[in-house]
């Protein structure tokens, strides 16, 4: 699944993630390490959409990847300084001024058809 950071390059390395189920055709990753991050994977193995959820089940990540297997688009639900209000989630939206985790720019609010159009996959969030 999702690795972080040379499938792309055309290295081969041990998976980091696993698929534990699927939302809407989405697969939903976790880290094979539970005492690890549970952000998105800086790249994509197999697909070209990845969902995390945070380890209470919620959602918390929705990743979109490019042919060439790097983010182009995120959607986040946790905590983001400037956008969350007293540490409180919030969902929010990371775009890319290219594809890459490196040029992932800042965090800014999720429009009301951005919510629309992906709340499908917003798992446990009222």
């Amino acid at each position: 699944m999702g690795g972080r950071g040379t499938f792309a390059s055309g290295k081969t390395v041990a998976y980091s993630y696993k698929t534990v189920g699927k939302i809407e055709g989405v697969k939903i990753l976790q880290p094979m390490d539970s005492k690890k991050s549970y952000n998105i994977p800086s790249e994509a193995h197999s697909s070209d959409r990845y969902i995390i959820l945070g380890k209470n089940g919620v959602f918390r990540q929705y990743v979109e990847y490019n042919r060439n297997h790097l983010p182009v688009f995120e959607i986040g639900y946790h905590f983001e300084n400037g956008i969350s209000k007293c540490g409180e989630p919030a969902f929010h939206v990371h775009e890319y001024s290219s594809p890459g985790i490196d040029f992932r720019l800042p965090a800014r609010a999720i429009t009301t058809s951005e919510y629309e159009k992906y709340k499908k996959y917003f798992k446990g969030v009222e």
